[in-house]
């Protein structure tokens, strides 16, 4: 019995014509079909419905390429093939064992024919009721392009086979040619390059890749180094705590505009001022001693008692000028880069703590982080550029100004921080502390191939002196 799937493709009745017509006529009629739609999809469907109807077949199915990549494109009386993805696999592997035959196959196996291996073809009788098969390859100057496989009740005669043997030999190319023009451009040069027997895509981009190389490494290019780079003050000062202490309150924050001697944050004064007084009585106290001492006349008392007072005294000082120094004012106009404590309220800091940090407005200095491999190249004057991510592809340009002498490690690496000063003209005004970026410093004109060299050269001593010492 035929399956659910064949018996739908096959609802469509087939209405054999009452007089054949001539080969010719019949395909020239067939390339007209072919040659009236614009898509591969409506020119295959169109050629199959009239292979269909001139043949009296049950079904017409068209397939296009290679034996490894065949694909269904056509089945007479079914314009959507989802569906049928089941029987669309019986289909294609029966004209895939055609094709790689080379041979028309007709199952079953008329007397007197040469013996094909016809595995796939049992498959597919089996499926739709053991009607009788067709297939024919497409094929173009020696080129397979795919096939044409006939299901037909009635058995196929000698009309039938060689109307079906013209189709394939005069309309099969034409539909094949219509899905080259519409494969992407990429599929065009791979069809292209395997229709050249032995040339193969490989053969074709090593050569092209090796030239390419060539060509490049002899081309002179601008020697770089490339490093991270980030924005900070041209000078910046730091406000550090003047005592051990608690944050009281805080009046900027990273980003705000200060004034000179504005207040920037205030520390709890109140342990201050009970110094203070502490020491204003003791003052009081020993100054009262030291005068006793000198109404008696005593050398010895009065020089404790002096020692003494002068003790208390610079504590008190001290102590006066640490209450004045809990607020802490800005050393400069400027800007405040570092330092976010509005959240640090009531928090205690210790005696030299740094707190914040400031830079004056508009004056800014590009740092590079520049590794240790490259930094021997550089040196002071050279032209550089840095491109930060906000600000899309405008680049700001600087000048190499001072090479640290000592390295400092950033992420593992051994980098020198290389400081520029950005050039006149540079938008300035628009760069924000602590903006990050990358920065290529000009170090010379160089071919291309000698820079790959001296690095791959330097990679592979590094690694042989690691390995072989």
């Amino acid at each position: 019995m035929p399956s659910t799937t064949t018996q739908h493709l096959q609802s469509q009745p087939t209405t054999p014509v009452a007089a054949r017509p001539s080969r010719s006529a019949a395909v020239v009629a067939l390339q007209s079909r072919a040659l009236a739609h614009d898509t591969l999809a409506a020119s295959g469907l169109a050629v199959v419905n009239e292979l269909a109807l001139q043949l009296g077949c049950e079904r017409v199915t068209l397939a296009l390429g290679p034996p490894q990549r065949l694909r269904v494109r056509a089945v007479s009386h079914a314009a959507d093939l989802r569906p049928h993805q089941t029987l669309l696999k019986l289909l294609a592997a029966a004209m895939s064992e055609a094709i790689e035959q080379r041979a028309a196959i007709v199952h079953p196996l008329p007397p007197g024919a040469s013996p094909t291996i016809t595995l796939a073809h049992d498959a597919l009788a089996q499926a739709n009721g053991h009607t009788a098969i067709c297939t024919m390859p497409i094929v173009a100057r020696r080129e397979l392009l795919g096939a044409l496989l006939f299901e037909r009740r009635s058995g196929f005669d000698n009309v039938a086979l060689q109307t079906a043997k013209d189709a394939a030999m005069f309309v099969g190319p034409l539909l094949a040619l219509q899905e080259r023009a519409e494969a992407p451009v990429v599929g065009q040069v791979r069809q292209a390059l395997a229709r050249k027997r032995g040339l193969t895509p490989w053969r074709v981009a090593l050569p092209l890749a090796a030239a390419a190389c060539a060509v490049a490494a002899l081309w002179p290019v601008a020697h770089q180094v490339v490093a991270p780079a980030r924005v900070e003050g041209a000078v910046q000062r730091i406000v550090a705590a003047p005592a051990d202490g608690f944050i009281a309150s805080v009046a900027a924050r990273p980003g705000d505009s200060v004034a000179a001697g504005q207040v920037l944050l205030t520390l709890d004064a109140r342990d201050f001022a009970l110094e203070r007084n502490k020491w204003a009585a003791e003052m009081a106290q020993l100054d009262k001693q030291y005068r006793d001492a000198l109404s008696r006349d005593e050398a010895a008392p009065i020089m404790v008692a002096r020692a003494k007072l002068e003790q208390a005294q610079s504590q008190h000082e001290l102590a006066v000028r640490q209450l004045e120094r809990a607020s802490l004012r800005a050393p400069m106009a400027g800007v405040v880069i570092a330092g976010e404590l509005t959240q640090s309220v009531g928090l205690p800091v210790r005696r030299g703590q740094e707190l914040m940090t400031i830079a004056p407005d508009r004056r800014w200095r590009i740092v590079a982080e520049v590794d240790e491999q490259d930094v021997a190249a550089l040196r002071a004057g050279q032209r550089a550029q840095v491109l930060f991510a906000g600000w899309g592809a405008q680049p700001v340009a600087f000048d190499v100004q001072h090479i640290a002498a000592i390295a400092t490690q950033v992420e593992r690496r051994n980098v020198f921080e290389v400081q520029g000063q950005l050039a006149e003209g540079s938008a300035a005004a628009a760069l924000r502390p602590g903006q990050r970026g990358v920065a290529r410093i000009v170090v010379g004109q160089r071919l291309q191939g000698a820079i790959w060299w001296e690095r791959a050269r330097d990679a592979l001593r590094r690694l042989s002196w690691r390995l072989l010492g």
